[in-house]
């Protein structure tokens, strides 16, 4: 009898162990395919990224769904990419295909909306950096003013 108690045990140890892994597993893959937050390159032209908990590009939009730059994004596989390489990306690709060149003055907007404003200006904060860095580095891009916002959304209910 005793032997059998301690099967028991030892079974509905690893049901609970199992159990644990499942919900976690489960829970990790609900925060990697829900969108937590938007990124907004506004310039000419403009570009949004919807983004996950962990930062990774969800789904790519632009407002000239019309224009060849839809081509150029989707060539690009920004998907699943980190939020700071795809725009690092973007901004390579649009200088190389001259849509950037077009302008005297170049310059974007990174926009971010989410629901914690803490981590939207954290995120803001590291994107500006990264972007700058990229542009001082590349030498690709002269003179590319970046400008942030962050806008604070509620939650639907």
């Amino acid at each position: 009898m005793k032997r059998f108690f301690s099967g028991l045990l030892k079974f509905f140890s690893f049901i609970l162990v199992m159990l644990f892994v499942f919900a976690g597993s489960a829970y990790g893959g609900y925060l990697y395919i829900t969108p937590s937050s938007t990124v907004s390159l506004k310039g000419s032209p403009s570009i949004k990224y919807t983004v996950n908990s962990f930062n990774r590009v969800l789904s790519v939009e632009t407002d000239n769904e019309g224009d060849d730059i839809r081509y150029v994004l989707d060539g690009l596989k920004l998907n699943n990419m980190k939020i700071s390489d795809a725009l690092q990306s973007t901004l390579g690709q649009l200088a190389e295909e001259g849509y950037i060149s077009r302008y005297e003055n170049p310059g974007f907007v990174l926009s971010i909306s989410d629901e914690d404003e803490q981590k939207a200006i954290s995120l803001v904060e590291k994107l500006k950096n990264d972007v700058q860095e990229y542009l001082q580095v590349s030498g690709v891009l002269q003179n590319v003013n970046i400008e942030t916002t962050v806008n604070v959304t509620k939650k639907a209910e």
